[in-house]
């Protein structure tokens, strides 16, 4: 509109045209799976329930929650013990490393969760995730999640090299009495699994934000206070059928950008998670049927403006839109889906300075900024609900929380199971008997205490765990216990079993021998 004598502009408004058609229809299209599938999310079903929790035999254990609870630091040893080449060396070290994050990083997580994973594994997901955003960001070596799957293709290929498959299943044939455990797990799927939901994860990407209209569109749109922008679409279109209050974002007019978005969770810092399903709610089908009724005014009223009228189409375009939406998003649309005639240079230099074409470009950026809006909506809910990191949310209460240990008092801790909507907020449930276990992180430590050597932590880091292991092992020494690496007992408690039922108040239990699966 700028430039009507460049004819590639031309062509690609043409393009963009016809394909946002599409866009609209296919938006439209997904709306049932999108709601089927955000309300499966919500229900959170796919974080399953600890077995211990619900006092299951070992036989049934899945295999993770078995490697966590039983013969932990066996299964260390005897991976190096298998070790026969550099490249299985470096693996049974790998396994040594992540031995000692999780005895250092659970127990950091129980504290800030308010009670181990088997009776908060909403609250510990999120944490979880959260620490890895944090460690991502804030650890310079840390591989991004694209690196690890370049590094896992290019070393492995598709699938696990036979002499790492060999190892684990020495180690675990050595390691546990088949007995008192499931099968053997299937590492060959284990690793294809492993795979494919990384590579899953780097697809999540949050768009950037739109960027302003070009000028001189910029000036004619936003610069005179007096007579500001004011997008067409009524209230009660894109954000505010999405959950959002009047005056938010794109339906606040005058507005370029959603305002304040992504810096809080509400007005009082604390938005349930079930607010955040029900903001991504109705928010793209509002938005198909908003690209479908502003494509269908511009069609209509392209060939009245090559004349020089004035199209009342687009001058009636808010009373339009409740005669072809009554019921908000729900209806069906009244205007033109189909074809578009494409336009010449002469109708775009015929067309360029209308001020409904100045219209029209105010509204198709508010369109583009809602769209980036539902894509911002969409990645904090997956994030809430545990199924990608919360990159970029780190600032919000939601998160941070997980950044700092609170103060906790031995005796107060670890937490009974909540059983209460706002798995996001700290329990405030009794607590769990018997509790006076040794807590490893003061109020105020941060992560950064886990991963290394940090003064303000006042304990061990993850690194020290890994390494006295580790010189235990090269100089055949046998002194260390099999920690349990959900750390749901205090600091350095030995694997366990309850003598009775793990809900009873106190919780009767037994240390494990060290041979004992």
């Amino acid at each position: 509109m700028n430039d009507p004598s460049d004819v590639a502009a031309i062509q690609g408004l043409n393009a963009s045209t016809s394909a946002l058609q599409v866009f609209s229809q296919q938006v439209l299209a997904h709306d049932a799976t999108i709601k089927e599938l955000r309300s499966e999310i919500s229900k959170l079903t796919y974080i399953r329930a600890h077995p211990r929790q619900g006092d299951e035999n070992t036989t049934v254990w899945p295999w993770g929650d078995l490697f966590l609870a039983r013969r932990t630091d066996a299964l260390v040893r005897e991976l190096r013990r298998q070790a026969t080449n550099m490249e299985t060396s470096a693996f049974a070290f790998g396994a040594l490393s992540s031995y000692g994050a999780n005895v250092a990083g659970s127990a950091y997580i129980g504290l800030v969760v308010g009670g181990p994973r088997r009776s908060h594994r909403y609250r510990t997901r999120l944490a979880s995730n959260t620490l890895g955003s944090w460690v991502g960001s804030n650890d310079p070596f840390a591989p991004g999640l694209k690196d690890i799957v370049d590094r896992f293709k290019q070393t492995f290929g598709a699938a696990l090299p036979g002499a790492l498959d060999d190892q684990l299943a020495r180690a675990l044939e050595k390691t546990y009495d088949p007995g008192a455990t499931p099968a053997t797990p299937d590492l060959q799927l284990g690793y294809a699994r492993l795979l494919n939901h990384l590579e899953l994860l780097t697809s999540f990407q949050l768009p950037n934000a739109p960027p302003p209209p070009q000028e001189p569109f910029l000036t004619r749109l936003f610069g005179d206070p007096v007579d500001p922008y004011v997008p067409s679409m009524p209230e009660g279109t894109g954000l505010v059928e999405s959950g959002s209050p009047v005056g938010n974002g794109g339906s606040n007019p005058g507005s370029i950008l959603p305002q304040n978005f992504g810096q809080d969770d509400g007005p009082d810092h604390s938005e349930p998670p079930d607010s955040t399903e029900v903001k991504c709610g109705a928010f793209w089908e509002a938005l198909g049927w908003s690209l479908l009724f502003l494509l269908g005014g511009w069609i209509a009223c392209v060939i009245r403006w090559q004349d020089g009228d004035r199209c009342g189409l687009w001058d009636d375009i808010t009373q339009n839109w409740e005669r072809a939406f009554p019921d908000g998003a729900n209806g069906a649309a009244e205007v033109s889906s189909g074809g578009f005639g494409a336009l010449t240079t002469e109708d775009v230099d015929k067309i360029a300075q209308s001020n409904q074409i100045l219209q029209l470009v105010g509204d198709m950026h508010n369109l583009h900024s809602l769209m980036w809006e539902g894509f911002s909506k969409a990645h904090d809910f997956l994030a809430v609900y545990g199924l990608i990191y919360p990159d970029g949310l780190l600032d919000r209460w939601r998160y941070s929380q997980y950044l700092s240990v609170p103060p906790v008092e031995r005796g107060s801790w670890p937490l009974l199971q909540d059983d209460g909507r706002r798995f996001d907020e700290y329990p405030t449930s009794g607590v769990e008997l018997p509790a006076s276990f040794a807590l490893a992180y003061a109020g105020g430590t941060t992560p950064a205490a886990v991963i290394a050597r940090v003064p303000q932590a006042g304990s061990i880091s993850a690194a020290d765990l890994s390494e006295r292991l580790w010189f235990q092992i090269a100089a055949d020494q046998q002194d260390s216990s099999n920690f349990d690496l959900d750390a749901d007992r205090g600091w350095l408690h030995p694997c366990w079993t309850p003598t009775g039922s793990i809900g009873d108040q106190p919780i009767n239990v037994r240390n494990l021998a060290y041979d004992e699966t």
